[in-house]
């Protein structure tokens, strides 16, 4: 099996295709074509840690996938994986994309494709019109792509809406005044708007904002303007790099005179203690600090479970997190499309997508939706939900939110 940057086939060999509305229709003994996947990930640049977790895991779920017999509704067709790297930069994103679909000729196209991706993306999706499901983008401007990523509204907003309203309420932690401080980038943005508008209406006076600039090689301006304004709690999305340089910066400020609330990688990700180092991590991380996830090693739920010793057992994966859980769900949700599907052609596969349906208690739900995993009208799930953690000090995180999968109540630590 030979791996390239632009290529990485799993299983198959190329052959040439029969009908065009039914590719996968063959002779007696020969091997049906492969169904051609792109794969377009930022695997280098400044959100490389989402795809470099997450690539690995995509992989072994279609190696899984072919090997178990590939998809049997098309003959047993194999999966194909065609990789490109778009270096964390939009304008790559789109002309990598197009390169997949006009000279690789690839059927679907899947990958991080974060919100500015998404954004750049969408002209080439509507012109090429090829079914798309992004792993991490909060929104979905084109009618070609659908997104396992939070909603910026029912999704990352309502979630940290619900837990800061839940730390007042159920916990009796004193929050009556917010500082928004998020990474300063389109889903930031967006889930800031949301997010502000539910905290005042739920009673949470905003006292000012902490714009996280994403091209900064610092944060400690960020994190003096929130000292001085000292707020209960300090909420918003923070990207991963963000969330080591706003924590390094707390660190060094050593302040810790208000709750940090926060999603998803830069407050969540495994990635963190080792980045920051953990003498760090343990300083602020277990420090009034809880991040929101889709996933956590603690987590009550049997099927996230068995996923994550799968990927650790057999697939022998150095980093297991949100991210590498997430990629093994776009697996299973590609694996049902194609299942589905009444051909290779766009409308069905497009319409296989609206049709996706996982529910909750299925062993190939591995994300925490108490509500299964299904596309809504607008092509976001349905059930935009996560869940909250607080880190421990060797490391490991503990549920706190919400109480169907929690592990414990929530506390601050000082």
């Amino acid at each position: 099996m030979s791996i390239s940057r632009r290529t990485f086939g799993i299983g198959s060999t190329s052959l040439m295709l029969g009908t065009v509305a039914a590719p996968w229709i063959r002779r007696a003994g020969a091997e049906a074509a492969p169904i051609r996947i792109g794969v377009i990930n930022s695997m280098s640049g400044g959100l490389s840690a989402y795809a470099q977790e997450g690539q690995p895991a995509l992989e072994y779920m279609i190696k899984k996938i072919n090997d178990a017999g590939g998809i049997k509704s098309k003959g047993g067709a194999k999966i194909e994986l065609v990789l490109a790297d778009d270096t964390s930069q939009p304008a790559r994103t789109a002309a990598e994309a197009r390169r997949l679909i006009t000279e690789e000729k690839i059927q679907l196209l899947t990958g991080t494709i974060l919100s500015a991706q998404m954004l750049a993306l969408t002209p080439v999706l509507d012109e090429l019109k090829v079914p798309t499901l992004s792993v991490w983008a909060g929104g979905a401007a084109s009618e070609y792509m659908f997104t396992l990523g939070y909603p910026y509204d029912r999704g990352y907003a309502q979630t940290m809406h619900d837990f800061v309203v839940s730390l007042r309420d159920d916990s009796k932690f004193n929050i009556k005044t917010a500082v928004m401080g998020y990474s300063n980038y389109e889903a930031g943005q967006q889930v800031n708007k949301f997010l502000t508008e539910k905290l005042k209406a739920s009673g949470i006076d905003i006292i000012g904002e902490a714009p996280l600039d994403i091209r900064a090689q610092d944060q400690t301006s960020a994190m003096i303007r929130i000292r001085s304004l000292k707020p209960d709690v300090v909420v918003g999305l923070v990207t991963p790099r963000d969330g080591i340089l706003l924590h390094q910066a707390r660190y060094n400020l050593n302040y810790h005179g208000s709750i940090f609330c926060g999603g998803t990688g830069g407050y969540t990700d495994l990635s963190l203690w080792k980045d920051l180092g953990p003498e760090i991590g343990k300083a602020v991380l277990t420090n009034n600090l809880f991040g929101m996830t889709g996933f956590s090693p603690g987590a009550k739920i049997d099927s996230m479970q068995k996923i994550i010793a799968e990927l650790r057992d057999v697939a022998k994966l150095d980093r297991i997190g949100q991210g590498a859980i997430q990629y093994a769900q776009a697996g299973r949700v590609l694996q049902q499309v194609l299942e589905t599907s009444a051909s290779l052609q766009s409308d069905a596969l497009l319409d296989a997508l609206k049709k996706v349906n996982i529910p909750f208690g299925d062993p190939n739900l591995y994300v925490a939706k108490p509500k299964g995993l299904q596309f809504a009208d607008d092509r976001l799930l349905k059930d935009g939900s996560a869940m909250f953690i607080q880190w421990m000090p060797d490391q490991s995180q503990q549920v706190v939110f919400p109480k169907e999968f929690a592990q414990t109540a929530p506390r601050a630590r000082t």
